[in-house]
């Protein structure tokens, strides 16, 4: 994932967009999995060529078996894996600051209704540190499905290959046999 969030970070540096879109086929209700798809727009020699991910190759830490391109996906629907920012590490007790600083009258009941809603359901979750602050974080992982291809504007994803609530990238997912 570092390894990935390397190559997202430089294109979104250098081109201001991130096309490439991360999606886990095998993901549970607590689990990403062990595998991750990753969605080029152009041809993989983008993401292959890339010392770091050659590196993870050449240590046997990575597979790039049953690569193919997004013409040749036969998708039965299609998937958009969210960042869920709200429920991060640190999320509970902002939301309790914001709510606490507020005019509303009852603030401490809202606050807790809020953070009661962190701690009800949980994602998937990919535990991570940041290579600039040291700071360890996690990443949220949320999904929605849609039975169709939602009319979408060009790929664009966040620097870990994720969209966004506001912004879904729904990704073509195939049937596993």
């Amino acid at each position: 994932m570092k390894a990935l969030h390397s190559i997202f970070a430089t294109s979104i540096k250098n081109t201001g967009t991130n096309p490439y879109g991360i999606a886990f086929p095998a993901i549970q209700s607590d689990s990403v999995g062990q595998f991750i798809n990753v969605y080029c727009p152009e041809e993989v020699d983008a993401i292959l060529t890339n010392q770091r991910i050659l590196s993870l190759l050449a240590g046997k830490k990575l597979s790039c078996a049953g690569i193919k391109s997004l013409a040749e996906i036969k998708p039965t629907y299609y998937r958009a894996f969210i960042r869920d920012r709200k429920r991060e590490r640190g999320a509970p007790v902002q939301a309790m600051k914001r709510m606490m600083s507020s005019n509303k009258e009852n603030k401490e009941q809202l606050a807790k209704t809020l953070i009661g809603r962190y701690f009800q359901s949980t994602l998937p979750q990919i535990n991570l540190s940041s290579q600039s602050s040291q700071r360890a974080f996690t990443l949220n992982i949320a999904v929605q499905d849609n039975d169709v291809q939602p009319e979408q504007q060009k790929l664009s994803f966040n620097a870990y290959g994720l969209s966004s609530y506001k912004n879904p990238m729904y990704l073509p997912v195939e049937s596993i046999e």
